[in-house]
């Protein structure tokens, strides 16, 4: 799959290859190169429509390891990943498991997402945070 992901020029044979990988991806959607979607459980992986997901972006639904070791004991949780309607994440991103990233929302570029967003809001930073609200656009 990662190899598919760079190195198909158009966005819309990317969206196929991860939707043939079990990732939920609604209509419209935009996918950069190189976006990594968890391979152990991307059927946990839901984009809705119109949405924009650029280059680099990394997307984890678990943090399960099979190294027998102590924090593989505490730390282990498999949760599904939403990118609601219309959001838009940035560049270089990394969404961690359970994280839902609401409607109208963007990512700035190289965030680190560890906890929902706001709908209509700019989020950014490492841990990512809510930078403004958005203004919404006239009909």
């Amino acid at each position: 799959m990662s190899t598919g992901m760079f190195m198909l020029p158009f966005s819309c044979l990317r969206v196929w290859l991860l939707r043939c990988c079990g990732v939920k991806i609604g209509k419209g959607c935009y996918i950069g190169f190189n976006v990594f979607c968890d391979t152990n459980f991307p059927e946990l992986v839901e984009i809705q429509n119109h949405v924009t997901i650029s280059h680099n972006t990394l997307i984890f639904t678990h943090t399960i390891t099979p190294c027998k070791s102590y924090l593989s004991t505490i730390y282990r949780q498999i949760k599904k990943v939403k990118i609601r309607n219309g959001a838009l994440v940035g560049a270089n991103c990394t969404i961690l498991p359970g994280v839902t990233i609401r409607e109208n929302s963007m990512v700035g570029a190289g965030s680190v997402v560890s906890s929902d967003t706001q709908p209509h809001c700019l989020h950014a930073g490492n841990p990512c945070k809510k930078i403004k609200q958005l203004h919404s656009i006239p009909k």
